[in-house]
C-alpha cells in the first residue's frame, strides 16, 4: 500500500503531543549554563551585590560619615593659626620704636555646634549602611526578574528543540519513502520547509535564552546558574517600616535634616576665636625692651541675612527628601496592589489553563482515533493538535508566571533572599 503523508503527518503530531507533555517539558533540557546546588538565591545576591557599580558610591558614602565624626569629634572646629607682627617707624621719624606680635590663634565650638556636628556624622553613618542595604534590595530584584527570564526562554527553547526533533524525524522517513517511490518529491520539499520552520523557531528560542544568559552574567559577573530559586509566598501583606527602601528614605531624610541643623549652627565657618600671644615693645632706640601678653576674643554676630541663602539651600534638600520618601512609600503601596492582582490573576488563569489542557489533550486523543476510523480528515486533526500543543505551552508558561509573580510580590513588601 502506498505510504500516505497524510497520515504519516498526524503520527508525526501525535509523537509530537507526547513529546512536548508537560511531563517531558519538567524533565532535562538543554542546559547553556551549569545550574550550581550549592549556590542559594541568597549567595547569589550577596555575590552580585559586592559587584554591583554602585557599590564604589557605598563606599564613599561610608568614607565621608568617618570624616564627619573626625570632624564632630575634634577639640576644634577649624584650622588654627600662627600670627605674628612687626611694626617700627623706620620709615617716618626712625627713632628706633618698634612692635612685634606673636600668637596662636585657635577657633572655638559654637553653642550646640559640636553636638549638630556628632549628630550629623551619625546620621550620615546611618544612611551609608541603610544605602548598602537598599542596593542589595536592588539587587534582588534584577536578579529575582532574570531568573524568571532564564526560566521562561529555557522552556521556549526546550519546547522548540523537541518539536524540530520529531520534525527532523519525520524529514528522514520521508526522504526514504520518496527514495524507495512511494512518495512524490514535491512532499519531500513540504516535510523539509516544515523542518526549515521549526529550525528558525530553535534558532529564535536559543537566542533569546543566550540574550537572557548574557544579561544575567553582566549582572551577577558569574557563569552559572543556582540550583534551585523558587520562592515560598511572604506572610507580609503591607509595607512595613522596616521595608529596606522605606528605611534608606527615612535615613536620607534624617541626614539632611542634620545638615540643616549643622548649618543653621556653623554659620558658614565664620567661627568665634582666641589667640593668645606675646607683645615685644621698644619705644626709643636704647631703652629696655618691654615685654607683655596679649589675649583676644573675637566672636562673630548677626549676619543671619548672610547666612539665610546657605540654609535655605539645606532646607530644599531636606524637603526633597521628604517628598522622594513620600512619593516613595505610595509607589509601593501602588506596586503592592498590583502585585498582589496579578498573582490572583495569573493563577486563575492557571487553574484554567491546566482544566483546558487536560481538555485538549483528551480532545485530541478522541480526534486521533477518529481519524484512524477514517472519521475525520488531517486538516481538522491538525488543528486540534495545535490546539493542544498550545495549551500544554500555556500551562508551562503560567507556571512560570505564577512563580515570578510571587518574587515579584516579596520584592515589593521587602521580603528578602
Amino acid at each position: 500500500m502506498a505510504f500516505d503523508l497524510r497520515r504519516c503527518l498526524a503520527l508525526f503530531y501525535v509523537v509530537l503531543l507526547g513529546v512536548v507533555s508537560p511531563a517531558a517539558m519538567a524533565g532535562d533540557g538543554d542546559e547553556h549554563w551549569p545550574s550550581d546546588t550549592s549556590l542559594s538565591l541568597k549567595q547569589l545576591v550577596d555575590l552580585a551585590t559586592e559587584t554591583y557599580p554602585k557599590m564604589a558610591v557605598a563606599g564613599a558614602m561610608e568614607e565621608e560619615a568617618v570624616a564627619l565624626h573626625r570632624r564632630g569629634d575634634s577639640w576644634l572646629p577649624g584650622y588654627p593659626a600662627l600670627y605674628a607682627q612687626y611694626i617700627d617707624d623706620s620709615l617716618s621719624r626712625n627713632r628706633g620704636i618698634k612692635q612685634v606680635q606673636t600668637g596662636l590663634q585657635l577657633p572655638l565650638w559654637m553653642w550646640g555646634q559640636k553636638a549638630a556636628g556628632q549628630h550629623l556624622a551619625d546620621r550620615a553613618t546611618a544612611n551609608a549602611a541603610e544605602f548598602q542595604r537598599t542596593l542589595r534590595y536592588e539587587v534582588a530584584g534584577l536578579v529575582r526578574e532574570l531568573l524568571w527570564d532564564i526560566a521562561a526562554a529555557e522552556s521556549r527553547f526546550r519546547l522548540a528543540k523537541q518539536v524540530y526533533d520529531v520534525s527532523s524525524r519525520l524529514t528522514n522517513t520521508v526522504r526514504l519513502r520518496v527514495e524507495a517511490g512511494d512518495l512524490a518529491r514535491a512532499d519531500l520539499l513540504l516535510a523539509q520547509s516544515d523542518n526549515l520552520e521549526k529550525l528558525n523557531a530553535v534558532t529564535e528560542a536559543e537566542a533569546n535564552l543566550a540574550q537572557t544568559l548574557q544579561a544575567y552574567g553582566n549582572l551577577t559577573r558569574l557563569d552559572r546558574l543556582p540550583g534551585a530559586f523558587d520562592e515560598p509566598p511572604s506572610p507580609l501583606v503591607a509595607i512595613a517600616d522596616t521595608h529596606p527602601a522605606m528605611t534608606a528614605a527615612n535615613t536620607a531624610v534624617e541626614r539632611a535634616r542634620a545638615e540643616l541643623e549643622w548649618v543653621r549652627t556653623s554659620k558658614q565657618g565664620n567661627q568665634p576665636t582666641v589667640l593668645v600671644g606675646t607683645q615685644h615693645d621698644w619705644f626709643e632706640r636704647g631703652l629696655a625692651r618691654d615685654d607683655s601678653t596679649n589675649l583676644v576674643v573675637q566672636v562673630p554676630f548677626g549676619g543671619g541675612d548672610y547666612n539665610a541663602p546657605v540654609e535655605a539651600d539645606a532646607n530644599v534638600k531636606l524637603n526633597q527628601a521628604i517628598a522622594e520618601r513620600d512619593l516613595l512609600a505610595r509607589q509601593l503601596e501602588r506596586f503592592l496592589h498590583e502585585a498582589e492582582r496579578r498573582l490572583a490573576v495569573d493563577k486563575a488563569q492557571l487553574a484554567v489553563a491546566q482544566q483546558r489542557k487536560k481538555l485538549a489533550e483528551r480532545h485530541f486523543d478522541i480526534s486521533r482515533s477518529s481519524f484512524e476510523a477514517g472519521e475525520m480528515e488531517l486538516l481538522d486533526l491538525l488543528k486540534i493538535e495545535g490546539a493542544a500543543r498550545t495549551a500544554i505551552q500555556d500551562a508551562e508558561l503560567l507556571s512560570i508566571q505564577c512563580k515570578r509573580d510571587t518574587a515579584r510580590y516579596n520584592q515589593v513588601v521587602g521580603e528578602m533572599p
